[in-house]
């Protein structure tokens, strides 16, 4: 019962952060849940968590959606995502965890030094991307990255992250869920676990929301940065 309490804790932390940052749900969830779960059952349990913050952000926003804009992204990703679903499963865990330590070594130096980018003109980029975030979203449900990375690339409006984003992961979502359940992944226990977990969930949603107004956000994104590349530096080690 210790351990569900654990997961339910590391669940709200990084749902909270999620809210008030604006990014890292899936980064924070999948670093920390395999010390306490397998792997696999720890990116099914993510992504059931990620399946119901994308809904509520994607009816939130959703006037802000271009269909134009993510299509190609979402076309992409839901070819890929069985692939990640797939090769994950004749990865051995502890390479598994490695290659996963990596990606998130990298997205922090990405994020934390704001290298320059290119502009992205040709459409072919958006196909390129969301093919990577298929992979990493069918692999570990990280698919985020690839997509902001490509936003950002092209220069994205608060309002275009804000309605585009949430609706490209949610259909990645979808897709990924589907999936693990073909795989076996989503076991009852699963399920079991996520219900003990969605009040942690709900809590770290608002309290982000609530105490967005009393806490710099871009220096507690720093310090979620440093805290990431902490775990990412365990999980390679």
């Amino acid at each position: 019962m210790s351990e569900i309490w654990i997961i339910g804790s590391i669940i709200g932390l990084a749902a909270f952060v999620q809210s008030l940052t604006g990014f890292g749900f899936a980064l924070v969830a999948i670093s920390l849940l395999p010390l306490l779960m397998d792997l696999h059952a720890a990116v099914a349990l993510v992504v059931i968590a990620s399946l119901v913050g994308n809904l509520v952000l994607c009816w939130c926003y959703r006037e802000g959606f271009e269909w134009q804009a993510v299509v190609p992204l979402m076309a992409a990703a839901l070819l890929t995502i069985p692939i990640g679903i797939v090769g994950l499963q004749y990865v051995p865990d502890h390479l598994a965890l490695r290659i996963l330590g990596g990606f998130v070594l990298a997205y922090v130096l990405y994020d934390g030094f704001k290298f320059a980018l290119p502009e992205l003109v040709s459409p072919t980029w958006a196909y390129a991307f969301g093919a990577m975030s298929g992979v990493l979203t069918g692999a570990f449900n990280t698919g985020g990255p690839p997509i902001v990375i490509y936003a950002n690339c092209n220069g994205w409006s608060p309002e275009q992250f804000k309605g585009n984003i949430p609706g490209v992961f949610m259909a990645s979502s979808l897709i990924a869920m589907a999936g693990h359940y073909f795989q076996g992944s989503l076991t009852v226990d699963l399920w079991r676990v996520a219900l003990y977990a969605a009040p942690f969930f709900a809590g770290g949603l608002i309290a982000g929301i609530v105490l967005s107004k009393r806490i710099d956000p871009s220096l507690f994104r720093q310090v979620v940065l440093a805290l990431l590349g902490v775990m990412s530096l365990r999980l390679i080690w």
